[in-house]
């Protein structure tokens, strides 16, 4: 029955310190602010996993990723229609792995990551969004179409070309 989250106001996290925390809460519709810029090994692991009337999702303003570090945090958030914007330029390893997956309204994702090698960073992580929406990238990032990239139907587009303007 949780509606609202509790201020969750640290900045460096420990391993494991947010799993699935609110993991089944389906009553909740926003997410608390997330202001870690210094993350750790699963931090957020299945922080929000079924939250399935969350409509806004926090920002993530981290830029230096952790091994699974929100791996499977959204999944099965069914009202979720945009996703934070993904800062990081490098993935970790698990990182984004089934991040979204079973987020069968979710239409946009802006992800500014360059290198994807690492191992496992996008298993599965956009498996079951909307069959069409938008995916925004870095020009020179080279991603898969499918459920470990850029979804199958959605139009993908490079910072600086969006609608013709300037994205900062």
């Amino acid at each position: 029955s949780l509606t609202t989250a509790p201020e969750l106001p640290a900045t460096t996290l420990a391993d494991d310190c947010y799993r699935e925390m609110f993991h089944g809460c389906t009553s909740l519709t926003t997410a608390p602010e997330l202001p870690a810029t210094t993350l750790a090994d699963d931090c957020y692991n299945g922080m929000f996993w079924n939250c399935t009337n969350l409509t806004t999702a926090p920002e993530l303003p981290a830029t230096t990723l952790a091994n699974a570090c929100y791996r499977e945090m959204f999944h099965g958030c069914t009202s979720l229609t945009t996703a934070p914007e993904l800062p990081a330029t490098t993935l970790a390893d698990d990182c984004y792995y089934e991040m979204f997956q079973g987020c069968y309204s979710l239409n946009y994702i802006k992800c500014l990551a360059t290198d994807i090698s690492a191992t496992d960073c996008t298993y599965n992580w956009v498996d079951g969004v909307a069959e069409t929406g938008t995916f925004v990238k870095e020009a020179d990032t080279s991603w898969t179409i499918g459920i470990s990239g850029i979804p199958e139907g959605w139009i993908s587009k490079d910072i600086g070309t969006i609608d013709g303007t300037i994205d900062f």
